[in-house]
């Protein structure tokens, strides 16, 4: 499977359609690093010798452990200058992140007038500066049944402090909470008792029927709302700095056709997994080297106690 991902690789640059890009993923791809010798000196320094004293079983295990990592190396570094949006998505584990993209130069520039754009599939969401990302981050939007809509929308309101008039947590007359995460419209209210609405900071109204973006609970890749879009505090309040009444935002069910490296995507992909691959290999056997190193010192320590009592 490896060797098929490796292979897509070496060949992904074929998605690419602006020439630049294609070149540069040419040269990354069918390069590799020297890192595999780099870190075998390394694990032999933390103690890769006391190998040949620990038990046949883990010996075999860091045995296999070695030859996956061989079979996994590690793709030469991405081609783009670190703080770049190409670089972004190829990074991170992107779209399922909770990084967080800023083009600081972009964002200083950015007004009532930028587009910001919901990527439901991704789970993302984009503000677009002069056709540009000026920032990317991750969002949580509604779970089934209570799916965020596509469309068009515009900013009916702005509030920084806010609590949702619909969800939130149902107490009773001794103002303990015996309802959390309680539908008001459904939920009844015991006598004596009290709804509290849910807080939902820098709130931003779509609709007047209760759709809006605001800070909430956000899981990468994970739909988690009632229908709102849910966004990271930071993030939620330079939203809310940037916007103003009537400012778009689009929700999308697809990648917005606005979009400026879609054909970089599948590329990403291939990347990550390649490099993903590689990490996991290295972690498990950096993990059996510290495991065989504690067994041989356990070991040591044992004789030593045994030598002390015997003395």
């Amino acid at each position: 499977m490896l060797k098929s991902i490796d292979k897509n690789l070496k060949t992904g640059y074929k998605v690419a359609t602006d020439t630049n890009i294609r070149e540069l993923v040419i040269i990354s791809l069918m390069k590799r690093f020297s890192a595999i010798s780099l870190l075998l000196v390394s694990l032999t320094l933390l103690g890769i010798t006391a190998c040949s004293q620990v038990s046949p079983e883990l010996r075999a295990r860091i045995d296999k452990a070695e030859e996956t990592l061989e079979a996994c190396p590690a793709p030469e570094p991405l081609p783009y200058a670190e703080g770049t949006y190409e670089h972004f998505i190829c990074s991170h584990g992107y779209p399922t992140t909770m990084e967080i993209y800023r083009d600081e130069t972009l964002l200083k520039k950015a007004n009532k007038k930028s587009v910001v754009h919901i990527c439901l599939p991704q789970q993302r969401g984009r503000l677009y500066v002069d056709g540009k990302v000026a920032a990317d981050w991750p969002v949580s939007t509604g779970v089934n049944g209570r799916e965020t809509p596509t469309g068009t929308y515009f900013v009916l309101e702005k509030k920084k402090d806010y609590a949702s008039n619909l969800y939130g947590n149902i107490k009773d007359a001794d103002g303990k909470t015996v309802k959390r995460n309680a539908d008001v419209t459904k939920d009844p209210i015991p006598e004596g008792g009290s709804f509290v609405g849910s807080p939902m900071p820098y709130w931003q109204r779509l609709t007047w029927d209760g759709l809006g973006m605001h800070t909430g609970k956000v899981e990468a890749g994970r739909r988690l709302s009632h229908g709102c879009i849910r966004t990271p505090n930071d993030m939620a309040g330079e939203l809310f700095s940037i916007t103003g009444f009537g400012s778009r935002v689009h929700i999308d069910g697809e990648l917005e056709k606005l979009y400026p490296v879609r054909d970089l995507l599948p590329f990403s992909e291939q990347y990550q997994a390649v490099l993903k691959a590689h990490t996991d290999a290295q972690d498990n056997l950096a993990k059996l080297r510290k495991q065989a190193a504690d067994e041989v010192a356990a070991r040591k320590n044992k004789d030593k106690k045994q030598e002390n009592a015997a003395g």
